[in-house]
């Protein structure tokens, strides 16, 4: 498994599980993931610091963070029985991760490990589940051990810190390089969009954070642009708990249901506040007892979501979800899901030469192929 690909998995699963408050069916379940967050918490210093993460002194705090954060990942799959699918696909990536970390570290590969722990709250850009529901923690951050206001503001979202990650994002759009720069200035404000989406019961949130937004005195004119193309969108939102039949109606309505590529490279703007909300809305209509089929469904209408949103690296939650839906083999969707995969490792691989899918890949899209076969 490559360095990106562990990245991928590490962030998507402890973001997720530690970040989030769970309906449990039993008391433990929330406890055990605050725990984890703590524990994240405690190595981040060490991480951020490559003296202190080779440092032979600290090696047995750090050892005991890592096996601390396996032994709890061990012993949730009993809890995560009677949750959403999503969960569980995170908890079995996170514990495979986190092995493979502890084992580079073991034995001296001390910058490998570094990069993999590394990359959680920065590079991962939509890797967690979005319930609206902010974290119970009060976890105290040193703010000195990160790079800057945004890599700050990036571990607070991830560990649904909400309100923490919004004062520091909005401390680095103060910033008139930043605000003059077209990446820095867009994605500060995706998230502040999101945020204030998955948070709120209303669209007040969000248009005023972008009315805000768009006064700032070097903001540049492609985000300004930008911006108002997002507050014509949060216009078409509907906030009332919609059922699956609705939500996939709505995905639909504005992205054709015949989806192509074109929905993961040419994304209309004014869609992302909607493809937001209905992400949310989404992981939470999962939490509720489906049929395989409605699980499948879910699960292909959330990888959408994702690529839209602008997951398009080569392993991706899109990737987790639509592999998954293959697996539930059941028809249609199990058969769009594979269309939807298949697709996209073509075009992701493809070139002037033409389309060379590597020997690791192209074995597992045959076994894939296999899986979306119903059981006779």
């Amino acid at each position: 498994m490559t360095r990106k690909k562990l990245i991928k998995f590490l962030c998507f699963s402890i973001l997720t599980l530690t970040g989030q408050h769970l309906f449990a069916s039993k008391p433990d379940i929330n406890s055990e993931m605050q725990d984890a967050a703590r524990t994240l918490s405690e190595l981040m210093p060490y991480i951020y610091n490559d003296k202190a993460f080779r440092d032979k002194q600290n090696h047995p705090v750090i050892e005991h963070n890592i096996n601390k954060l396996i032994g709890i990942i061990e012993g949730t799959p009993e809890l995560l029985n009677q949750h959403a699918v999503t969960m569980q696909i995170s908890q079995q990536s996170l514990l495979e991760a986190l092995t493979q970390a502890r084992t580079l570290y073991q034995t001296g590969s001390y910058a490998t490990s570094q990069y993999l722990l590394s990359g959680v709250p920065i590079v991962c850009s939509s890797c967690h589940i979005q319930d609206g529901r902010p974290s119970a923690l009060n976890l105290s951050l040193d703010r000195s051990t990160f790079a800057n206001e945004f890599s700050f503001a990036e571990f607070n979202y991830y560990l649904r810190n909400y309100e923490q990650a919004q004062v520091a994002y909005e401390q680095y759009l103060e910033t008139p390089p930043i605000q003059s720069s077209r990446i820095q200035s867009r994605k500060t404000l995706e998230r502040l969009l999101d945020i204030a989406l998955i948070s709120g019961s209303d669209e007040q949130a969000a248009k005023s954070m972008l009315n805000k937004a768009q006064q700032l005195p070097k903001l540049n004119n492609e985000t300004k642009q930008v911006t108002q193309q997002w507050l014509n969108g949060i216009e078409e939102l509907n906030f009332k708990t919609p059922t699956l039949d609705s939500l996939e109606q709505e995905i639909y309505a504005s992205f054709d249901e015949q989806f192509t590529l074109e929905h993961e490279f040419i994304f209309q703007e004014e869609n992302r506040p909607k493809a937001l909300l209905w992400r949310k809305q989404l992981h939470l209509n999962l939490r509720s007892e489906h049929s395989k089929l409605d699980t499948a469904r879910a699960l292909y209408l959330l990888s959408i979501l994702e690529r839209a949103l602008g997951d398009q690296i080569d392993l991706s939650l899109a990737h987790l979800y639509l592999k998954e839906c293959i697996n539930l083999k059941v028809k249609p969707y199990s058969g769009k899901c594979l269309n939807e995969y298949e697709n996209h490792l073509y075009f992701y691989y493809g070139g002037s030469s033409g389309e060379h899918l590597p020997p690791e890949i192209q074995r597992e899209l045959q076994t894939l192929k296999q899986s979306a076969l119903p059981d006779s």
